[in-house]
């Protein structure tokens, strides 16, 4: 993630994502060299069985700011959704995103290959956990060529020669950072949003079930129960699998379960403007991202970011929240209601300051399925929608 270290399960880590100081710069270098020698803890009996425990002590200040997101970040579920891909090669076992993201992968995307290896460690500033992606991607642009220098040929260990484009960006060159904002967004495009309402709601259901733990057993015991490798002990939160331990300096945890990543949990420092420190986890499933053959139908149709508005308003929502479900500006989410409103598939009331977009029978007719709800709506060669 953006400016951030982290911790995974696995034998090696993402650059500057395991242990950042206290202050938790963005420059990399203390928070790898606390990375190449954290303080060890020694394997200790964890629920039964005795592993090496990595652990996150939480001050006052910590546990004051400690919160769950506000909702899934696009760029985070990026980053997951390419690791995913990595690890599940063509013909391998699939979920059902793997399988329709692989074939919806989009050949600008290409340069990800590249940037993003199969195996830890991977360059951390492609994915800062905020939840606009239009913000994202413009934190992402705005990477220093210090970070961009240090964090980038982690990339090519082991290769005899990297790709030209893949060695100017880690001398800072602009277009080859421009390469990689458009590849993040065109990923998304292709292989995230079609399903971003259902990793929304994937989101909001994981959280849902951690309410009345957080009611009845307060913070700790949501943090104890959200994965079977993690564990509260005393004032520290501990994870299975590495030793080591590190400070959250003051700024507590942003707690996000991600509906993409199969993973363990994987703990991120991050600068406050990137999202902050993170906690990223799987998400109990409740829907799969993809839930019927009907969704690369209606996509075809209306192009994927329309057609995911129109899959986000199977309920009434406001502009802010439409924007927030779908992953884009409030500008952006208008304009695109705006369009499908023209279409006669989605009705606007105003509600005080703002406005409610919903579904009309015809979008209701169309997002369910039914043929004869498609009269009226043609496809434009762009993938955008065209509306006669």
């Amino acid at each position: 993630m953006a400016g951030s270290g982290a911790i995974n399960s696995g034998s090696a880590e993402r650059p500057r994502r395991d242990g950042p100081p206290p202050a938790c710069p963005r420059p990399a270098a203390a928070a790898r060299a606390a990375a190449a020698s954290p303080q060890t803890a020694p394997a200790k009996d964890y629920r039964g069985s005795r592993v090496p425990v990595m652990r996150v002590p939480f001050t006052l200040d910590d546990l004051a700011a400690t919160r769950f997101g506000d909702g899934p970040a696009p760029l985070a579920e990026v980053w997951a959704g390419l690791v995913e891909l990595r690890n599940r090669p063509a013909g391998a076992a699939q979920s059902r995103w793997a399988a329709r993201a692989r074939r919806a992968f989009p050949a600008t995307a290409r340069p990800l290959l590249d940037l993003v290896p199969a195996s830890p460690p991977w360059p951390s500033f492609i994915d800062p956990a905020v939840p606009d992606l239009d913000e994202a991607l413009e934190i992402v642009r705005a990477t220093p060529r210090s970070a961009l220098t240090e964090e980038v040929p982690v990339s090519w260990r082991g290769a005899t020669r990297p790709p030209s484009w893949l060695r100017a960006l880690a001398d800072g060159d602009r277009p080859a950072l421009e390469t990689v904002v458009r590849a993040l967004r065109d990923f998304y495009t292709a292989c995230i949003a079609p399903g971003w309402a259902q990793i929304v709601a994937t989101f909001r259901a994981d959280l849902a079930d951690r309410i009345p733990v957080l009611a009845t057993g307060g913070l700790a015991a949501v943090l104890d129960a959200l994965h079977d490798d993690l564990a509260w002990r005393g004032d520290a939160l501990e994870r299975s699998g590495r030793s080591g331990e590190f400070s959250l300096g003051g700024r507590g945890l942003q707690i996000l379960p991600s509906a993409v990543w199969t993973g363990p949990p994987l703990f991120a420092a991050q600068d406050t403007d990137a999202g902050g420190n993170a906690l990223i986890y799987p998400a109990r499933p409740a829907l799969p991202p993809y839930e019927t053959g009907q969704a690369s139908d209606l996509t075809g149709l209306l192009g994927q970011t329309r057609a995911a508005v129109l899959r986000a308003l199977g309920r009434p929502r406001s502009t802010s929240e439409l924007a927030a479900c779908v992953g884009t500006s409030a500008p952006s989410a208008s304009e695109h209601a705006t369009a499908l409103r023209a279409a006669g598939l989605v009705h606007t009331v105003r509600r005080g300051r703002g406005v409610v977009h919903s579904l009309t029978p015809l979008g209701r007719s169309l997002l369910n399925g039914n043929s004869n709800g498609h009269a009226g709506v043609r496809s434009g060669g762009n993938g955008d929608a065209r509306f006669t």
